[in-house]
């Protein structure tokens, strides 16, 4: 039985092609095998992408998280606000930074919740990380970023999932302080490993650049080591990889809206009537789409029984993130917390899954994995 898989990398026959051609080149002596002209090309392109004045590649989100808060200072006796919805890295690197990450509730589209977040700020508050779930920008980004501009707060955004998201003329990565993208095989766009950060402020970029590379000095053209860094690069076979994804990009969140807009369409006389419910913006907002939430009502059918019957049909579900950040026993260990929290977040995480949502599902695809799920809710 042919599989629908959750996600699924995709790179383009004639891709391929000039992808080999160019590691061959390398593999011949024609360049570097790290930090070369290929990694400077990714990163420009991406930089002029997202309309952002630099980008720094990484080998990861992860570090691209720990980078960024380390460069804007953050240190023990800081605490930085992280909404509950979200992987592990983003509460990780807080706590790897010497802070102590504090814990805020999501709103009905799983986005960091405005209110609850005002509240959780103290004087030890240096930073809010705003994750874009599941490629969805925060309606309200704009308000958030004024509201901590005035208390001298950084804004980092979380843009794992959100390659090519928008929200008017702005992309995801370009509104906050520094946004933090993720290049792993489940993303949007890949180059197996790695991650971008994307900044505006130019001593920003200088000492996101040199806490990537070690601590080094680029400017002071020898090896000065200013800085306690780490080694985070980007291979250059890794960014020839990134630079055929961003040609792709916006071909890939073309693909992604359509089927989402096929699952819509097949599941909402459920909708109408109450039975589940998907994540709502409004049109000004580009989806970027890295997964298509689907939440159901409360007291309604299990999601186990949902994921069951439809992985008897080849399709596959999941429920990122379980369980929530805060649950996650390194956390429930280190700060003592307990179920009861979040309550809001809490309940909702209850009641979401994933459908499939990659470039090889076709729209024949969609209609069958709607209807499958729909003959069932029905």
């Amino acid at each position: 039985m042919e599989k629908y898989n959750i996600a699924s990398p995709h790179f383009p026959k004639d891709d391929i092609d000039g992808i080999l051609n160019r590691f061959k080149e390398i593999l011949a002596g024609d360049g570097l095998l790290s930090m070369g002209r290929n990694v400077e090309s990714f990163e420009r392109s991406f930089a002029e992408y997202v309309g952002t004045d630099y980008a720094v590649s990484t080998n990861s989100c992860t570090s691209a998280l720990e980078i960024a808060l380390m460069a804007i200072g953050i240190t023990g006796g800081d605490e930085v606000i992280v909404p509950a919805q979200t992987f592990i890295a983003t509460g990780s690197s807080v706590v790897l930074s010497g802070a102590k990450a504090v814990f805020c509730e999501t709103d009905d589209n799983f986005l960091l919740d405005f209110e609850d977040m005002a509240r959780r700020i103290t004087a030890r508050t240096k930073a809010v990380i705003i994750v874009h779930f599941a490629g969805l920008i925060h309606p309200q980004i704009f308000e958030i970023k004024k509201y901590l501009k005035r208390r001298n707060i950084y804004l980092i955004e979380d843009a794992a999932h959100a390659h090519g998201a928008k929200i008017g003329q702005a992309r995801a990565g370009s509104i906050g302080d520094i946004g933090c993208f993720s290049f792993y095989p489940t993303k949007i766009m890949t180059t197996g490993e790695g991650g971008m950060i994307t900044v505006n402020d130019g001593t920003l970029h200088a000492m996101c650049a040199s806490l990537r590379n070690r601590g080094l000095d680029a400017s002071a053209g020898n090896e000065i080591f200013g800085h306690l860094g780490s080694n985070r690069r980007l291979t250059e076979f890794q960014a020839i990889l990134g630079l055929y994804q961003l040609k792709r990009l916006e071909e890939f969140v073309a693909s992604r809206n359509k089927i989402a807009g096929i699952y819509k369409t097949l599941l909402g006389d459920l909708k109408k009537a109450g039975c589940l419910s998907f994540q709502e913006y409004p049109r000004e907002i580009r989806h970027s789409y890295w997964r298509f939430i689907v939440f159901l009502r409360d007291g309604g059918i299990s999601r186990d029984r949902i994921r069951e019957h439809m992985e008897k049909a080849g399709i596959k579900v999941d429920f990122p993130y379980t369980p929530l950040l805060h649950l996650q026993p390194v956390f429930k260990n280190l700060y003592g917390i307990r179920e009861g929290l979040l309550p809001q977040t809490e309940e909702r995480a209850k009641r979401h899954f994933c459908l499939p949502m990659h470039v090889l599902i076709t729209e024949k695809d969609a209609h069958f994995i709607g209807r499958t799920l729909a003959g069932f809710l029905s």
